[in-house]
C-alpha cells in the first residue's frame, strides 16, 4: 500500500510539472502570435506603400507622355499653319525668288527635326533614369518584404514546434492519467483517437504532395511564358536596332542636304538650273514628313514593346519567386507532417507497450492469486476423504468444516453478480454460513463436551482462529455465493454423523 501511495504521489507531481510546462509552453505561443500580427501588419504597410509609389510613378510617366505628345502636336500644327501661308507668297512672287527661298524653308525644317531629335533623346534618357530609380526603390522593398518573410516563417516554424511538444506533454500527461487510473477504456479511447490522427496526418501529407505537384506544374507554365517573353524582347530590341538604324539614315540624309546647302553659290546655280514645280515641292515635303513620322511612330512602338516586354517579365520574376516560396512552405509543411505521423506512431506504440505490461501484469497477479488460494485449500481437500476418524474422547482428529473449493477462473456471469451484490449483503450471507457451518459441524463428543463444561483446548483456539481468518480473506474476494456453498456441503455430511449416533 505504501508502495502504491508513492507511486500515486510522484504521478501526480509529475502531472503538476507537466502542467506548469503546459501553461509556460502556450504563454510562449501567445507571445510568437503577437509577433506575427506585428510582422502581418508591417507587411501590409509596406504592400501599401508599394502600391502608393507604383500608381504615382505610373501617373508620372502617363503626364509625361501626354505633354510630350502634346507638344509635338502643336509643333506639328504650327508647321502645317505656316506653310501654307509661305506657299501661297511663293506662289504670288515671281519663280526665280521662290527657287531661292525653297532650300532656306528646307534647311528651317532640317533643324526644326534635329531639335525634336535632341528633346526626345533628352526625354528618353530622362525616363530612363525615373525607372532605373524606381527599380532601386522596387528592390529596396523586396529585401525588406524577402526579411519580413523569413521571420514570418521562423515564427511559423516556432509555433509548430511549440504545438508539436504541447501535443506531446498532452499525450504524456494522458499517458500518465491512464497509468494511476488503470482503466483499459481510457488506453483504447486514446489507441483510437491516435489512429485517428495519424490518418488525418497522412491525408494532410497526400494533399500537400499535390499541391507541390501542382507548384511544379505552374512553375513549368511560368518557365514558357519567360521563354516567349524573352523571345519578345529579342523581337523588341531588334525592331529598336532598326528604327534606330534608320533614324541614322535620315541624319545622314539630313547632314548631307545640310553640307550641299552651305555653298551659296552652288545652291544658286542649282536653283538657276533646276526648276521644280509647286506640286512636286508638296509632293515631297510631304514625304518627309511622312518618313519623319513613319520613324518616329516605329521608336515609340519600339519602346512600348520594350516597356511591355519589360514589365511581364518583371511579373513572371514575381511569379516564379513566389511559386518558389510557396514550394518551401509546402515543403516544409510536408515535413512537419511527416514528423507529426512518426510522433503519432511512437505515441501509439508507447501506448500499447503500455497496455501489453499492464495486461502482463494482470495476469502475474491473477496467477498469483489462484496459486495461493489453491495451496490453502490443499489441506481441507485431504482431509474430507476420511471425515469419519474419531479420538477416544469423541472429537474429530481431522476438522469437519466444509471449506469451498475456490476455483482458478471465474466466469463472466459470476463477475457480474458479484459486482451486482452489495458489499453489506455480502458479508451477512458469510456470517450466517459461518453460524450455521459451526452448528452443524459439532461431533457426539464436542457435544459431550459442552455438557461437561469442559475447557477448549488450545487447538481448537487455534483452529477457529484459523477458519476466521481464512473467512476474511475470503470476503476480500468477494465470493457472494459462500453460504449456499456451505449449506449444500454440510446438507451432505449430516447423513454420516447421523449413523454415528
Amino acid at each position: 500500500h505504501h508502495v502504491e501511495e508513492l507511486d500515486k504521489e510522484k504521478l501526480e507531481e509529475q502531472a503538476r510539472l507537466l502542467e506548469k510546462e503546459l501553461m509556460l509552453k502556450e504563454r510562449e505561443t501567445l507571445d510568437v502570435l503577437k509577433e506575427l500580427e506585428k510582422t502581418k501588419r508591417l507587411v501590409e504597410h509596406l504592400k501599401s506603400k508599394l502600391q502608393k509609389e507604383e500608381s504615382e510613378t505610373n501617373l508620372n510617366f502617363g503626364m509625361n507622355v501626354c505633354d510630350q505628345r502634346s507638344m509635338v502636336n502643336e509643333k506639328e500644327m504650327k508647321e502645317n499653319q505656316s506653310s501654307p501661308s509661305e506657299f501661297l507668297q511663293s506662289a504670288k512672287e515671281s519663280s526665280i525668288p521662290s527657287h531661292v527661298s525653297s532650300p532656306n524653308l528646307i534647311l528651317m525644317e532640317l533643324k526644326q527635326a534635329k531639335l525634336n531629335l535632341t528633346k526626345t533623346t533628352h526625354d528618353i534618357a530622362d525616363v530612363r533614369a525615373t525607372v532605373e530609380s524606381l527599380n532601386k526603390k522596387l528592390e529596396n522593398e523586396w529585401i525588406s518584404l524577402e526579411k519580413t518573410r523569413e521571420r514570418l516563417t521562423q515564427n511559423c516554424s516556432k509555433v509548430s514546434s511549440l504545438e508539436d511538444e504541447l501535443n506531446q506533454t498532452r499525450l504524456r500527461l494522458q499517458v500518465v492519467k491512464v497509468a494511476a487510473s488503470g482503466d483499459p477504456s481510457d488506453v483504447t479511447i486514446v489507441l483510437h483517437r491516435l489512429n485517428s490522427e495519424a490518418e488525418h496526418f497522412r491525408k494532410m501529407r497526400e494533399s500537400a504532395k499535390s499541391e507541390v505537384l501542382e507548384t511544379m506544374s505552374e512553375i513549368e507554365m511560368t518557365k514558357a511564358m519567360i521563354k516567349t517573353a524573352e523571345i519578345r524582347l529579342v523581337a523588341a530590341t531588334k525592331m529598336k536596332e532598326a528604327s534606330r538604324a534608320a533614324e541614322a539614315a535620315t541624319l545622314a540624309d539630313i547632314n548631307a542636304l545640310s553640307n550641299h546647302d552651305g555653298s551659296p553659290g552652288e545652291c544658286t546655280q542649282k536653283c538657276e538650273e533646276i526648276t521644280l514645280s509647286f506640286e512636286e515641292y508638296t509632293t515631297l515635303i510631304r514625304k518627309a514628313q511622312e518618313a519623319q513620322e513613319q520613324s518616329k511612330n516605329r521608336v515609340a512602338e519600339a519602346m512600348l514593346e520594350v516597356d511591355e516586354a519589360n514589365s511581364s517579365q518583371m511579373d513572371i520574376l514575381k511569379r516564379v519567386e513566389e511559386a518558389a516560396e510557396e514550394v518551401k512552405t509546402r515543403k516544409k509543411v510536408l515535413e512537419e507532417a511527416l514528423q507529426r505521423v512518426e510522433d503519432a506512431d511512437r505515441g501509439k506504440l508507447e501506448v500499447e507497450e503500455a497496455l501489453r505490461k499492464w495486461r502482463s501484469d494482470g495476469h502475474k497477479r491473477r496467477s498469483l492469486t489462484n496459486s495461493c488460494m489453491k495451496f490453502k485449500n490443499s489441506g481441507p481437500s485431504d482431509h474430507r476423504r476420511d471425515p469419519r476418524l474419531l479420538d477416544v474422547n469423541g472429537l474429530n482428529l481431522v476438522n469437519d468444516e466444509a471449506k469451498p473449493v475456490l476455483k482458478s477462473t471465474l466466469s463472466i456471469g459470476q463477475i457480474l453478480s458479484q459486482k451486482l451484490l452489495m458489499p453489506e449483503e455480502i458479508e451477512e450471507e458469510i456470517v450466517q454460513g459461518e453460524r450455521i457451518s459451526m452448528k452443524r459441524s459439532e461431533s457426539l463428543g464436542q457435544m459431550l463436551g459442552k455438557d461437561n463444561d469442559g475447557p477448549l483446548s488450545d487447538e481448537q483456539v487455534e483452529k477457529e482462529n484459523g477458519q476466521k481468518q481464512s473467512s476474511t480473506k475470503r470476503k476480500k474476494f468477494g465470493f457472494a455465493r459462500f453460504s449456499l456453498l456451505l449449506s449444500k456441503q454440510h446438507k451432505k455430511k449430516k447423513n454420516p454423523t447421523l449413523n454415528l449416533r
